[in-house]
């Protein structure tokens, strides 16, 4: 119940005690008044009747005494008249029966009221000759009464209206602030952190803003320096120490998003015929510098077109995005005549040998680093920092085998699922699992397990990704409630069905029909398949909450999805990358990211999972960042 209503009751509650304690003591206070009043009036009638009787008592049979002792009686306020002789005989007896019309009887049962009477002795000379008994009629004093109590209840109520409309104008300007404050408040738990600029005039309200905006402005503060120190850290792990080029996981990353998005280009695979004994012979310094050089040549050829690596120690790649065989060999000579150039500077007769391999949407990963050393021995053969292009596919299928082979999956419902990746928190004694992942695994109609990478992707490709999901979500239920499955379990889905209105309503339905709790459901997409639609994931994230689900993002880092973005995302969970959490003793800007991630994900109140944390010593430092979740 709100604050406005509930001082609506309240108030309404006290004007009502305030008002019936009043009426009832108003109401015994005219009672008792017209009483006396009655008991006076009678005793005045009494009185004055009974002199100007008088001088007729001396015959008792005078008909004077009748006559005028009705004349006083038909006035209509008696109930009765009575006169008697010195010994008690009754002259004259006039009788009035009581009606008490236009008047309830819950007033009269309330508020009864004696019938006053008055008497007056009539002298005759010097002595008495009677007396004179006159009672009042009551009726005349309740319908006064309840004419009074009448007015009294109509001027209250008019009167508790006003003041009820008054009342309610007056709580809509003062507790307005409050509903600000309110919004406020939401906004600031969803990670928006917003300022109150008109403050409220009602003092302790206005300090209660102030306080919420200066909260609001010191968090937003927090998180901006907290981003800004991410960005830093991320930039250290995305990068050699030495060179300064992107590393390995950043490679392998960059290179798996190529291929999920259906990109098209070349992977060069560039190594060194003997890093270890030019080192040997001009030192580690030299080397150091030669390493240096080559991280500048190889920048310079990309030029923009795609982003060099050093993959270890001396191996370096190149992911060139243009797939045009010409500009390929035009780019191959151009960096073979760079190599051959820094050989003639450190006096080395053969640098280098350069592999390329050739990538579009039919590629799949596993096969990329065999087909690169392939390239790179045939070019080893061909001569000094020679280069060799090698044009076949590596991937398993064709086009056509794999839009087959997606169809096949649909039809025959013959996607696999199984839980793995089980994350424990690791806080109380005994570890406790909170989020495990729904992986699926498809074969073709021969039997042969696909990637499930490049099936994701050439399903996206041919539009089919929508029924994909559907299979596979429905897929997961059963599974689900075939297990009977208590934790929750991410589901992976394509961007395609995250935008998808038609999905939303089947989602919808099937969640409905399903005996497993929304709340163990957890629909999760990669950090970089979100970027290409922040909105339509973000609309997801307030579906799935409707349904009681949970929204989540896998492989995330904040080069992907800056800090200052996710608190517009209405996430639940954020999968960190792995490379985030192995390795971690031989980089000391990953302890801090984690500790960083961990204070950003608490003041936004999302998740943060940890996944494939296989050395101990690794583990030892995610736990003691406060990661939520940790997956072995």
């Amino acid at each position: 119940m709100s604050l406005s209503k509930q001082l609506l009751i309240l108030i309404s509650l006290l004007f009502l005690i305030v008002f019936s304690a009043s009426f009832v003591i108003s109401m015994g206070s005219i009672r008792d008044y017209l009483e006396v009043e009655s008991e006076i009036h009678m005793q005045d009638t009494a009185t004055s009747l009974g002199l100007s009787l008088s001088p007729h008592m001396e015959d008792e049979n005078d008909p004077i005494l009748q006559t005028m002792m009705s004349a006083i009686f038909d006035m209509g306020y008696y109930r009765e008249m009575r006169l008697e002789d010195i010994d008690g005989k009754t002259l004259v007896s006039l009788k009035n029966p009581v009606k008490m019309e236009g008047v309830p009887q819950w007033l009269i049962n309330w508020l009864p009221m004696k019938s006053a009477t008055a008497s007056s002795e009539i002298s005759s000379g010097w002595s008495i000759s009677g007396t004179l008994y006159v009672s009042s009629n009551p009726a005349y004093a309740y319908l006064k009464l309840y004419k009074q109590a009448k007015e009294t209840l109509l001027y209250s109520v008019i009167i508790f209206v006003g003041a009820f409309a008054l009342l309610m104008l007056v709580l809509r300007f003062t507790l307005q602030p409050l509903k600000a404050i309110q919004k406020q408040a939401n906004e600031i738990s969803s990670g928006q952190f917003t300022t109150i600029d008109r403050l409220p005039w009602t003092k302790e309200v206005r300090h209660v803003a102030q306080s919420m905006n200066s909260m609001s402005v010191k968090i937003g503060d927090t998180i901006t320096r907290l981003n800004q120190r991410l960005d830093a850290l991320n930039d250290n792990l995305k990068r050699d120490g030495l060179t300064r080029l992107l590393n390995q996981a950043t490679f392998t990353a960059d290179m798996k998003k190529r291929l999920s998005s259906g990109h098209t280009g070349y992977v060069s695979y560039i190594k060194f015929v003997d890093l270890a004994d030019i080192s040997k012979q001009k030192g580690n310094q030299l080397a150091d510098t030669l390493l240096k050089d080559m991280a500048r040549i190889l920048n310079n050829a990309v030029a923009g077109n795609g982003h060099a690596y050093r993959l270890y120690g001396a191996e370096f790649a190149i992911i060139y995005d243009e797939s045009d065989i010409n500009l390929i060999q035009s780019f191959a000579k151009n960096l073979q005549q760079a190599m051959t150039e820094l050989a003639e500077h450190y006096e080395v007769d053969d640098l280098v040998h350069i592999g390329l391999v050739k990538f579009d949407r039919t590629s799949e990963f596993e096969r990329l680093m065999p087909a690169l050393i392939e390239a790179y021995e045939q070019a080893s053969i061909i001569g000094q920092n020679a280069f060799f292009i090698k044009d076949d596919s590596i991937s398993s299928l064709s086009e056509q085998e794999w839009k087959a082979a997606i169809t096949h999956a649909i039809n025959r419902d013959t996607p696999e699922i199984y839980f793995t990746a089980e994350a424990y928190n690791y806080d109380g004694p005994k570890p406790v699992k909170v989020m495990q992942e729904a992986f699926s695994f498809v074969k073709d109609k021969a039997g042969n397990t696909l990637s499930v990478g490049t099936f994701f992707s050439m399903a996206q490709e041919f539009g089919l990704s929508e029924p994909v999901d559907r299979c596979i979500v429905n897929k997961v239920l059963l599974k689900m409630e075939q297990d009977r499955i208590s934790c929750p379990v991410s589901i992976n889905l394509t961007m395609d069905s995250i935008d998808s209105a038609s999905f939303h309503k089947w989602l919808e339905s099937r969640i409905e029909q399903s005996v497993i709790s929304a709340e163990l459901l957890t629909f999760s997409v990669s950090a970089y398949a979100a970027t290409k639609n922040l909105k339509a994931f973000t609309n997801f994230s307030r579906f799935v909450k409707s349904l009681g689900a949970n929204s989540l993002i896998k492989r995330y880092s904040a080069d992907i999805i800056a800090i200052d973005e996710l608190r517009h995302l209405h996430l639940d969970y954020i999968r960190l990358a792995r490379d985030l959490t192995q390795n971690i003793g031989s980089n000391a800007s990953k302890p801090d990211f984690l500790e960083i991630m961990h204070e950003v994900s608490r003041l936004l109140d999302i998740k943060v999972l940890a996944e494939a944390v296989t050395n101990d010593e690794d583990f030892a430092i995610v736990k003691q960042a406060g990661i939520y979740g940790i997956s072995r």
